[in-house]
């Protein structure tokens, strides 16, 4: 099957492979010399200039937001929640389920959030501690203004949380210069490994002020992972130890492909299927300069079901994904991370303009 939904992704051979290494305890050397690998390669990723140390955590990438949510506001404090999707209305239900104060900023989700309101929002609740937004609302495949929110988040002395679990890999992101202090990443989309893990980044200079939070979670608590990943090279619970394996393979592809070079081949990827889109007809759901390298959204065919659309094109060998929410009977997704050729792509054009047309 050829995944054209956003993740999880196809997989290299090489990354597939690297499974059979065989079965080792979490709690021998072999895996802590793993543990430190996959995060020092994380960190030459995604924080090159250091300023940042992060905790692998065995769960998918809600697992790291749950746990970058729950770990990082003050009790009596509240997070200001910049919410336009699926992923935004995610923050705000982990926060309700750990009874944290919050205020929300709801926008249209085919809209970018307001900047002015945002910093308006601060200035008139002394008690918001951290702001909390998503990079890329695969919801619509919108990416949202990091860069400029974190010049007020910097600005007025709040911390920047963002969930990038979808963007990291595949989209122009500079921590320390977006001012992002704390960030969720995900194994099982850009970077192209395995569901499974997912880990928080965090800017050094957050590590005391998460120290001095009682912990909300046994299991999901940042400060408790990273300890015992820094000083003991373990995990505290049962890790997925295979899929680290996968991991750092992934990572290894990409340090060697370069997240320039990963982000341009997505870019060429959505460029090609947006052009052969428009050419069969099929309407954008957001204009171009909104648009994610890795997801597109678009208005169903005339007269056809996504159920019609899924079951003709899973059949010849094609997953696409459906629209969330309100949008589940009027769209349907298309994503381009991961492991795919432009053959891939020109097949799935194929096909699909044959389904389209009836053949």
């Amino acid at each position: 099957m050829i995944l054209l939904n956003p993740g999880p992704v196809c997989t290299s051979e090489r990354v597939r492979n690297s499974l059979l290494k065989g079965d080792i305890c979490h709690r021998e050397s072999e895996f802590s010399t793993i543990l430190s690998n996959t995060r020092n390669k994380i960190l030459q990723v995604f924080a090159p200039n250091g300023g940042y140390v992060t905790a692998i955590i065995t769960g998918s990438g809600t697992a790291s937001l749950e746990a970058g949510i729950c770990s990082s506001v003050s009790e009596g404090r509240k997070i200001l929640i910049i919410n336009n999707g699926v992923y935004g209305e995610r923050i705000s239900r982990i926060a309700s389920a750990y009874k944290i104060d919050k205020v929300e900023l709801k926008y249209d989700w085919l809209e970018r959030p307001d900047i002015n309101q945002i910093e308006d929002a601060i200035l008139q609740d002394t008690e918001i501690e951290v702001v909390s937004m998503v990079h890329h609302e695969t919801t619509t495949g919108l990416i949202n203004p990091i860069h400029e929110v974190g010049a007020i988040t910097k600005k007025h002395n709040k911390t920047l949380f963002l969930d990038s679990v979808s963007g990291l890999g595949g989209e122009e992101i500079d921590l320390a210069n977006d001012n992002v202090d704390i960030c969720i990443g995900t194994a099982n989309k850009c970077i192209q490994g395995l569901p499974g893990l997912s880990f928080v980044l965090l800017k050094k200079e957050e590590v005391q002020r998460l120290r001095s939070i009682p912990p909300r979670s046994l299991y999901l608590n940042v400060i408790s992972q990273l300890d015992e990943q820094e000083q003991k090279g373990e995990c505290p619970f049962t890790p997925s130890v295979h899929t680290f394996y996968a991991f750092e393979e992934a990572l290894d592809e990409l340090l060697e492909e370069s997240v320039l070079g990963r982000i341009n081949r997505y870019k060429k990827a959505s460029s090609y299927l947006r052009k052969e889109f428009k050419r069969l007809g099929l309407e954008l759901l957001l204009p171009e300069e909104f648009l994610s390298n890795t997801i597109t959204a678009l208005s169903l065919p005339n007269n056809m079901t996504y159920v019609h659309l899924h079951d003709s094109l899973k059949e010849r060998g094609f997953i696409i994904y459906a629209g969330q929410g309100l949008l589940n009977k009027t769209i349907f997704r298309i994503a381009n991370m991961g492991e795919l050729t432009m053959n891939d792509l020109e097949a799935f054009i194929a096909n699909l303009e044959e389904v389209i047309d009836g053949r």
